[in-house]
């Protein structure tokens, strides 16, 4: 019976669903006959009557009529205090009262619902949205914003900040808004979703699946993104990994060394060389590059291991060595071992021909 009902909705059937759902309430009125779990929606799990008596009240709060009947669900929560299908039935009173009732009533029954669940969004959602529709109370506003902020720490959504500065326009204190909804917050967000989208792309190029959705995200976060030496190096890598040699070459090739010129630390230019020397392409780049990092920094024994890497690559076997050489005579005595067995064991190679 509860499986019919529930095809019945799926085809937006409500009164045939309605039908079904109250005789499973009739047929099983103790909840002893099984548990369900919503693995298609909430997640939540309890038995086959608490989803049917549920069901039935929120047939009753999303009436078409004017006035629809929330007692239900007001006897539903109750009822069962500790069902997993509370919060739901306060979710859907929450958006009744987010456009209807009185102001009174619906401060009334935010109150209670952010009391109930006091580390949740959604009751300070909901009641900033009804604050901000009857353009007060503005004093309660500001008191629940600041929860409303804290529950969304980690989550966060667009649609708060908005509210909040909304909120205090209402409030005529346009600080909040320029400090923390101007210029600044809107580069986080086009920097944060660059890197949403370049993790996107290179989680699909590893795979070697959705390519060519993940190379046109990857072109996406290129025109979006803050265009600093790493992120440019997980955008070319990405591009390498999707055989796009050439827009990796354009995003961070020789174009990009140019026109940074002077403007590029000696650690860019080493990224920038040690991603090139990696790939084993376009190493005279990477060896201009390389070269200015030890012209800028020459006691740094990184740039000089770099610099030996790309000489290395380019088949210079004579010239790589001296690099690591100068590498061994500078770095830390605790790292010198290690450098020092790359450098045994560049001396003992053939040469390339």
């Amino acid at each position: 019976m509860f499986a019919l009902a529930r095809k019945w909705a799926d085809r937006y059937d409500t009164d045939k669903a309605l039908e079904k759902y109250k005789e499973v309430v009739a047929l099983d009125p103790e909840g002893l006959a099984g548990r369900f779990t919503d693995e298609e929606g909430t997640k939540i799990t309890a038995s086959y009557m608490d989803f049917a008596r549920f069901e039935v009240a929120i047939a009753s709060a999303v009436s078409r009529g004017p006035d629809p009947n929330l007692a239900p669900l007001k006897t539903f929560i109750d009822s069962y205090p500790k069902n997993p299908l509370v919060r739901e039935a306060y979710q859907q009173l929450g958006n009744h009262y987010r456009g209807a009732g009185t102001k009174e009533e619906a401060g009334e029954f935010f109150a209670e619902y952010a009391a109930r669940f006091p580390d949740s969004p959604e009751p300070y959602f909901a009641w900033l949205s009804r604050i901000l529709r009857d353009k007060g109370p503005v004093d309660k506003g500001l008191e629940i914003a600041p929860k409303l902020q804290e529950a969304t720490r980690f989550t966060p959504n667009p649609s708060v900040n908005l509210m909040i500065a909304r909120l205090y326009d209402l409030s005529g204190d346009m600080s909040w808004p320029t400090a923390i909804y101007g210029n600044a917050y809107m580069e986080s967000q086009v920097r944060g979703l660059a890197r949403s989208l370049i993790s996107y792309a290179t989680y699909w190029i590893e795979k070697k699946e959705n390519m060519e959705s993940a190379v046109a995200m990857a072109d996406l976060a290129l025109k979006i993104g803050p265009h600093d030496t790493f992120f440019l190096t997980d955008i070319a890598t990405a591009y390498v990994k999707a055989g796009e040699d050439a827009k990796a070459l354009a995003a961070f090739g020789p174009s990009w060394l140019a026109t940074g010129g002077d403007g590029l630390s000696a650690r860019d230019l080493w990224v920038y060389s040690g991603f090139w020397a990696r790939q084993g392409k376009n190493l005279e780049s990477a060896l201009t590059a390389a070269r200015k990092t030890v012209e800028m920094e020459p006691k740094l024994h990184f740039f000089w291991r770099t610099l030996s890497d790309v000489w290395a690559k380019l088949g210079n076997k004579a010239e790589a060595i001296k690099a690591l050489e100068k590498a061994v005579e500078l770095a830390p005595a605790n790292q010198k071992p290690a450098l020092q067995k790359q450098l045994d064991g560049l001396k003992a190679a053939p040469e390339k021909k």
